[in-house]
């Protein structure tokens, strides 16, 4: 019998925006800042801040760099492969990110 194969999401621009718009929201709401606080923090406009929170402008590395450094944070790239066991005992890898919904493990941040 063949495994079914869950279908992994698409590696895409968006959806890398969108989780960088999720997590620029938390780590703002952390500080309590407005948009037009961390913009002068970041040395951007209130419009660029807005349109990063809202997933619509795709942040390129350097952008993703000056927001980890005004945090106190590293920017982090992963390439992830999970390893699993079925039921009937066999172990296989595949990849898999941080938008899959069997991702379980942790990576130290506090919830």
């Amino acid at each position: 019998m063949r495994a079914v194969r869950a279908k992994r999401p698409a590696n895409n621009a968006e959806a890398v925006a969108a989780e960088c718009a999720r997590k620029l929201l938390k780590l703002r709401g952390n500080t309590g800042e407005t948009q037009a606080q961390l913009a002068k923090r970041l040395r951007m406009t209130e419009s660029m801040i807005s349109r990063l929170e809202s997933g619509s402008h795709i942040p390129n590395l350097r952008t993703l760099c000056r927001i980890a450094d005004v945090f106190g944070r590293e920017v982090e790239i992963v390439f992830h492969e999970h390893e699993h066991t079925h039921a009937d005992g066999t172990r296989h890898k595949h990849p898999h990110h941080h938008l899959d919904p069997d991702h379980r493990h942790s990576h130290g941040e506090k919830k």
